[in-house]
C-alpha cells in the first residue's frame, strides 16, 4: 500500500457513516434533467398572424415567438382564411392589419370575436382612427395599437387580450373620445359628407366622380395603384357607401349642395 493509499484510508469508508449519513442521502439524491429546470409553461397563448406583408408577418412571428408563453399556429394573408383558420388551430389572438379589414370583412371580423377568438388591430400609420376605430369596437374587437408599436407594447397587447382584457393605444383612444363627443364636427347640419375623408381620400373620391378608373387616378395622382384602392376603401367604408357609383352620387351630391 503506497502513502496516498495509506492517507486516504480503506476505500470501504470512502462515503460518510453514522451521523454524517444525511449528508450521504443528499449525496446520492439525482439532480433533475436540465429539460425539468426549463420547462416551459403549461400553456400557451395561441396566436394566429393575418398580415399580407411576408416581411412584416415574419418580424410579428420573431417577436411573439421569443416569449417563452406565446406560439404562432398559424398564418394568413386574408382575414377570410384567418376566420377558417382560427377553430381548427384552437387561436386565442388574431392579429390583423388594420388595411385588411372594412367593407365585406366586417362581418366576417364580427363573427370571429363572436366565437370568443381576441383580435388585435395594428392601425396603420397615418390614419385617423375615429370611424375606424368605432367599426372595429362595434365589431366585437378588444385590441387596437399603431402597426409601428414597440415590440414589447405588441407582446403586452397580446397577453391582455389572451387574458380578456382590453388592449386600447392611448392615442387611439383619445381620437375615439374625440370623434364621440364632437359629432359636429362628423355630421353636424351643414357639413358635407366629404369633410369626413382626408385630403388626399376627398382627391380619389372626386376623380371617381369624374369617370376615372383606379389607375387612371393613380397616374393623376402620381400614387401607386395599391395606395389608391387603399384611400378607395377608407373613403367607401366612412361614407357608409358599397359601390363607385354610390359614392359618385354622394360626391356629385355635394358639390350641388355647395353651389
Amino acid at each position: 500500500m503506497t502513502f496516498d493509499d495509506a492517507r486516504a484510508g480503506p476505500r470501504s469508508s470512502a462515503l460518510p457513516r453514522g451521523p454524517d449519513a444525511v449528508m450521504t442521502s443528499e449525496f446520492r439524491r439525482p439532480l433533475p434533467s436540465p429539460r425539468a429546470r426549463t420547462r416551459p409553461p403549461t400553456s400557451l397563448v395561441r396566436v394566429l398572424l393575418c398580415e399580407d406583408q411576408e416581411v412584416f408577418r415574419l418580424g410579428l412571428r420573431v417577436v411573439l415567438e421569443a416569449e417563452p408563453d406565446m406560439a404562432v399556429v398559424a398564418e394568413t394573408a386574408h382575414l377570410p382564411a384567418a376566420v377558417s383558420a382560427a377553430d381548427g388551430c384552437g387561436t386565442q389572438v388574431v392579429v390583423v392589419r388594420q388595411g385588411l379589414l372594412g367593407g365585406a370583412t366586417l362581418p366576417l371580423l364580427r363573427d370571429l370575436c363572436r366565437s370568443g377568438t381576441a383580435v388585435l388591430v395594428l392601425a396603420e400609420p397615418g390614419t385617423e382612427a375615429g370611424s375606424e376605430l368605432v367599426e372595429v369596437l362595434q365589431a366585437g374587437v378588444r385590441g387596437f395599437l399603431p402597426r409601428r408599436s414597440a415590440a414589447q407594447r405588441l407582446v403586452d397587447g397580446v397577453r391582455s387580450l389572451a387574458k380578456n382584457e382590453a388592449a386600447l393605444d392611448s392615442a387611439a383612444t383619445n381620437q375615439l373620445v374625440r370623434f364621440l363627443t364632437s359629432p359636429a364636427e362628423r355630421r353636424g347640419s351643414g357639413t358635407r359628407a366629404l369633410d369626413q375623408l382626408t385630403e388626399r381620400q376627398r382627391e380619389v373620391a372626386e376623380l371617381v366622380a369624374q369617370g376615372l378608373s383606379n389607375e387612371e387616378i393613380a397616374a393623376e395622382l402620381f400614387l401607386s395603384l395599391a395606395t389608391i384602392k387603399s384611400h378607395l376603401t377608407a373613403s367607401m367604408r366612412r361614407l357608409g357607401v358599397r359601390t363607385r357609383t354610390q359614392l359618385a352620387i354622394l360626391v356629385n351630391r355635394d358639390h350641388s349642395t355647395v353651389a
